[in-house]
């Protein structure tokens, strides 16, 4: 079952044209998020991510279109997720069809539910492993469908018992994991890549920044080095359907997994998520 348009309806009864864009050049956006205790407590924000990048690659979303915590509790009570508990969210939005001169390019939004992914690992994940990000990808910035290069090397990645790979600029720089923001931790301080490299600023990254500056602890964004991972007392990744994953290799460097940092924050976050975003 899907949610599309206002009503949850089966997967096979949604109808795209053959020649969305989607379908001609692989042009779209997707959103990947999941809920907390039954909340989807960071819809808002991957709604907001998904309007932004929409307007400046010129796809067209109808306000009506989108979900809402409604429509959340709606998709989750029916199909094979109902009295599932906590769900996986993902929310596509497609290239649109081409109109009349005249006329905007129609796009597809729909959301679908299903299962949240097995638990990672207890001890802490593994990435052994980097590709080259390149720094004039003008999509990097964007969550879309054109996702096949990442699929590509997780797989390698997992055929290596490793759980991600960072992707690094030419001259060093540490961008992001393929799926996930990466942060480190030195002397007390998070240092995280900024934004202005070629890199998609997650939700979670964003929520762990806030949250780690209104308990007292500096955040560093901006350039970093793979040669400060030589430096770094703990390290983790965030990603929006996982949350916080403590890294207990990092390329060459062995860490601790979880950290006492990485561990203060979750510990902070999680009743956070967990209760809608109502906690303080």
């Amino acid at each position: 079952m899907i949610w599309t348009r206002g009503e949850v309806i089966p997967d096979d009864a949604l109808h795209i044209s053959a020649f969305d864009r989607t379908f001609e050049h692989g042009l779209g956006l997707f959103e990947t998020l999941r809920t907390w205790d039954g909340h989807p407590t960071l819809l808002d924000r991957h709604l907001a991510r998904l309007r932004r990048s929409a307007r400046q690659l010129g796809l067209i979303i109808d306000p009506e279109d989108l979900p809402d915590a409604s429509a959340v509790r709606r998709l989750k009570g029916v199909g094979p997720t109902a009295g599932s508990g906590d769900v996986r969210l993902r929310i596509v939005l497609t290239g649109g069809v081409h109109g009349p001169s005249s006329d905007p390019e129609k796009s597809t939004l729909w959301m679908s539910a299903g299962p949240l992914p097995p638990p990672t690992r207890t001890d802490g994940i593994r990435i052994v492993r980097s590709i080259l990000a390149d720094p004039d990808d003008p999509l990097a910035r964007h969550k879309t469908l054109n996702y096949w290069r990442r699929r590509i090397e997780l797989a390698r990645a997992a055929a290596e018992r490793a759980d991600e790979v960072l992707c690094v600029t030419p001259d060093g720089r540490i961008c992001e994991g393929t799926r996930s923001n990466v942060f480190l931790v030195r002397d007390g301080r998070l240092i995280t890549p900024g934004t202005d490299g070629p890199l998609l600023e997650g939700i979670m990254r964003r929520v762990v920044i806030e949250h780690a500056r209104q308990h007292g602890v500096d955040v560093v964004e901006g350039p970093v080095d793979l040669a400060a991972i030589d430096s770094a007392d703990e390290a983790f990744l965030t990603n929006s359907v996982r949350g916080i994953l403590p890294a207990a290799r990092l390329l060459q460097a062995e860490l601790p997994a979880p950290g006492p940092l990485t561990k203060r924050l979750w510990d902070a976050i999680l009743p956070w998520l967990e209760s809608g975003g109502t906690i303080p």
